[in-house]
């Protein structure tokens, strides 16, 4: 067997374009609110009704009008008569007649024409009537019709994934169920003979087989129904036969290691001899050596044996194409601007990815590369809580200049060296 030559860079969006040349759309699905959690929705969701739906009161106390205790006191208190009680499931509430008053808990209707609700203390039940010792502004212990949702409020967008508050929320509306994506299944396997599994017994020679299981953590954080399907060998048969079965049951294929330029690396050899189109070699840093290849009209990526290269290949090719199937405009991570601490150079005609801690100084962000070289250390992904993407026609950065970061941990205060 021979060498497998890179022989040329492709750019970033040519893989991408490829990717979604093959990657299905997901399917349209209605779940149950407690399993769309960490779903990503189809379809925008706006409140079919106001919340709440009438005006209630927030406390325990009595429903009166403003106008018939705003002068109450101590001394002087308002005497109001007692008209009944207004329980929380009570259908159609009467309306308030002056200087009268009716007794209700958290979450009651308000009668018509009450506009203020004195809290119990303030007040004392007397044979029929009502003692108010203190006045209140007109709107106190009052929620109004429409206060928190209007009907027509956006509730969660197309695009958008969904969270614990969407579902209370949705359910708030009287909804149990929501539309949303189907999960992409995604087959997950590492490749190298020098790989060992976690709780394995370590020998010299061997490395633990970490950047599968990154890639399938990453994944599902995402939403992607990841599976990891182990280690196989530097076998070109061996891999080629793992995709053709592994595409029967999913929508895609990663593979981890094997992309490089090495006598043993067996993915891309594998690839070639299964493949109706491959592109191999990216214009991308970490992450040159990654590649994505239709087989049978799926799609197939090759990405790096080193977690950080990785990492950088799905973020700059998975991710785009991805969220722009699930109908989502933004990237997962929140996005910040900050200003460099130190310049960078980037690589010329290279996407670069770089590893970044950003922290708050005063009233800004401030962002500083780490490490920059070495595609496989791992620390800087614990270390970094940001990731800074430099596009191809980019060549550096200069200390100060602001930038956008895409955060991938808390944002704290910087700490004495600046970092």
């Amino acid at each position: 067997m021979g060498y497998n030559v890179i022989e040329k860079l492709h750019s970033v969006e040519d893989a991408r374009r490829l990717l979604d040349r093959v990657l299905d759309t997901p399917r349209e699905e209605r779940a149950p609110l407690l399993e769309s959690l960490g779903r990503v929705s189809s379809r925008r969701v706006t409140s079919p009704t106001d919340i709440p739906p009438y005006n209630r009161s927030v406390l325990d106390g009595y429903a009166a009008r403003w106008i018939d205790v705003s002068l109450a006191s101590e001394e002087a208190p308002a005497r109001l008569r007692l008209a009944g009680r207004i329980d929380i499931d009570e259908g159609s509430p009467p309306r308030i007649e002056p200087n009268t008053c009716y007794e209700v808990a958290t979450g009651s209707p308000l009668p018509e024409g009450a506009d203020v609700v004195i809290p119990i203390e303030y007040a004392e039940a007397r044979g029929g009537y009502v003692n108010i010792y203190k006045g209140f502004p007109g709107g106190y212990g009052v929620s109004l019709q429409g206060e928190d949702l209007r009907a027509g409020d956006l509730i969660i967008d197309r695009g958008e994934v969904v969270g614990e508050w969407h579902i209370g929320v949705l359910a708030s509306v009287g909804m149990d169920s929501v539309n949303v994506w189907s999960r992409f299944r995604v087959a997950v396997v590492s490749t190298g003979r020098e790989l060992i599994e976690p709780g394995a017994r370590y020998t010299p020679g061997k490395v633990y087989a970490s950047t599968g299981r990154l890639v399938v953590a990453y994944l599902r954080a995402r939403g992607v129904d990841a599976r990891y399907y182990g280690i196989l060998p530097d076998s070109e048969e061996e891999i080629a036969r793992f995709i053709l079965d592994a595409l029967e049951r999913h929508d895609a294929v990663m593979t981890t290691g094997g992309t490089s330029v090495g006598r043993g690396d067996a993915t891309i050899r594998a690839l070639k001899s299964i493949s109706e189109d491959l592109i191999h070699g990216l214009a991308l840093t970490p992450g040159r050596p990654g590649a994505v290849a239709v087989v049978r009209g799926k799609p197939v990526m090759a990405l790096s044996g080193m977690p950080v290269a990785a990492v950088s290949e799905l973020i700059a090719v998975w991710d785009p194409v991805y969220r722009g199937k699930l109908g989502r405009s933004i990237p997962w991570e929140q996005v910040v601007r900050g200003r460099m601490t130190r310049p960078y150079s980037s690589h010329p005609g290279m996407m670069n990815v770089v590893r970044t801690y950003s922290c708050i100084e005063g009233d800004r962000v401030k962002v500083t590369p780490l490490r920059v070289t070495g595609s496989g250390i791992l620390s800087t992904l614990i270390k970094a809580n940001s990731i800074m993407i430099i596009p191809e026609d980019v060549t550096g950065i200069e200390e100060g200049e602001e930038v956008e970061v895409l955060l991938t941990g808390p944002l704290a205060g910087c700490r004495g060296d600046g970092v």
